[in-house]
This record gives structure tokens, sequence and C-alpha cells, in this order.
């Protein structure tokens, strides 16, 4: 559920009561997605100049549509910066700035609930949360985080990829970009996870193929942090939960297709694929062939 009464707390504002500067005819955007403790929107055409009042999240802003120039100001300080395609910019919760941008008007907000996100970095790197800030840039620029960041806002707009994927590009972000501000990369030894917590969370996906599953839901079975727990899985399975999870759906899509009639569609379904289309993209590519191929090559 997205929550939608703006924060009291000093007058500061919900991310989603805050949308004068979208009002243009000509905006196009997704609807706000929940994914984790952010809330995910990607906009287009909208207003060149903005005025952002001081907001109860954190956000970080990934620039799309190609390379421009952002200046952002308050008071009388101004800031200007030449921004690549798929740079960033991130903003503490409780600032205030106008904003104007000459170039491509396309962009994606990743809202972050700060408490949220203290804990989630706290857990990761074994830090207090009560010292966990989100360091304010404009225009950066990093490849893997750009290219998350682009995924991620990407698939706010689609039903076709799994809640999963999308908080495992978040929780890659947050990390990839909490490294960077604070230059202390994560020790990979305390990213291992136990046997038993592996096999309890190997069977639980087993037992529950037809339903939608979240990375919370399996670090709780697990007994982990979602991230400590997603980089132990991979530690231990060779792939990460989504990938996994996939592959099982997939491995009872094959018995399936082979020993049953049914048509495409209620085998997806039994799979907990959301669409016949998500289905058969994703066998495809495990496969090598779409599912009717594979059923006529069994027969």
């Amino acid at each position: 559920m997205l929550p939608h009464a703006p924060s009291v707390l000093q007058d500061w504002h919900h991310p989603l009561s805050w949308r004068d500067w979208a009002a243009s005819p000509r905006t196009r955007t997704t609807e706000p997605r929940a994914v984790g403790g952010a809330i995910v929107q990607r906009w287009e055409s909208s207003a060149r100049r903005m005025e952002q009042p001081p907001l109860d999240h954190h956000y970080i802003v990934v620039h799309l549509g190609g390379d421009k120039r952002v200046t952002r100001r308050h008071a009388d300080r101004s800031l200007v910066r030449d921004v690549r395609n798929r740079g960033f910019s991130t903003i503490a919760a409780g600032s205030s700035y106008s904003w104007r941008t000459e170039g491509p008007i396309a962009f994606g907000h990743v809202y972050l609930e700060p408490e949220w996100y203290a804990q989630t970095i706290a857990e990761a790197f074994d830090r207090d949360p009560a010292r966990i800030a989100l360091d304010e840039e404009v225009g950066s620029f990093d490849p893997l985080i750009g290219q998350l960041l682009a995924a991620l806002v990407q698939a706010s707009g689609t039903s076709d990829v799994a809640l999963m994927q999308q908080e495992a590009a978040l929780d890659a972000v947050l990390m990839r970009l909490f490294e960077r501000q604070s230059a202390a990369p994560h020790s990979l030894e305390r990213m291992l996870i136990t046997a038993a917590s592996v096999r309890r969370v190997c069977d639980y996906i087993a037992a529950h193929l037809d339903s939608a599953m979240t990375l919370d839901e399996l670090a709780r079975i697990a007994g982990y942090s979602r991230f400590h727990f997603a980089r132990g899985f991979r530690a231990a399975t060779g792939m990460p939960p989504y990938a996994y999870l996939i592959r099982r759906r997939i491995a009872r899509a094959c018995e399936l297709l082979a020993a049953r009639d049914e048509p495409i569609a209620g085998i997806a379904a039994a799979t907990g694929f959301a669409s016949h289309a998500q289905f058969s993209s994703r066998f495809r590519q495990v496969t090598g062939l779409a599912p009717t191929a594979w059923r006529e090559m069994l027969r």
C-alpha cells in the first residue's frame, strides 16, 4: 500500500502531495509504485522549472532521455551541472530547492523513507542507524547506479517485472550509493548464511511456486536482513533469489507441459507468472524454446 497523507513534521511534505510542477498537459507519468520502503515513479515532458518543498523522504533522481544541464538554487546560491544520460542526483529529506533543467525532460524519482533507508544500510554494513545519512549530490555519474536506476524506474511502469526483481535492483543501488558516499565497502565474509536457512527458503519456494513472493518474505524465512539474505543466498546457490525462483518455476512448468493438455495460460498461472506473455518470455530465456514448441518436442 502506498501512503497518501502528507507529513506534518516541520511542514514537510509527503512526495505524493508534491505534484504542482507536473501539471503540464504534456506530462506523461507512471503510477507511483511501492518497492520495499521506497516509492518509484517516472516522468517525461514535465515543467522545466520546479519548486521543491522540504519533503519527508530522501529521494534519488535518475536523469534520462539524454545529456542535459541542471541548475539547483537555494536562497542566493546556485549550483550548475552538465549531467550525462543516466546520471543521478540525491536530495536529503527536509531540503528545499528551485530546479531548472535545460535539455530532455525525462527522469525517474525514487523516494526513500528515511528510517527504512537507515535501517537497510545499518543492517548491511553493521552501522548505527542513527548515524546513517544520505549525502546530497547533483549530476553524479556511476555506470552501475545509472543502469540499475533506469531499469528500476522503467519497471515501475509495467506489471511484467516481478516485485522481487525490483527490490533487488533497489538494494543494489542503495548499497553502491552508500559505498561511494562513505568509502567503506562491505565485507563479503559477513554475507554468508547457514545451509539450514538456504534449505528452508528452497523448500518454501518449492511449496509456493504459484504465489507472489518478495525478498522481505524470503529473508524472514531465512532469518536474516533482506540484503544479507540476498548476498548469502547467491553465494550459496550461485544465483540471486529471483533467478532461482524463476528457474524453479520454469522447471515445474516443464513438468506440467509434459503431463497436461492444459492451456499455456493455465500453466503460467499455476507456476506464478503474472501473464501468458511474461511466462512465455521467461520460458524462452531459460530453455531456448517457446512453451508450445517445448510441448510439441516432448510429443
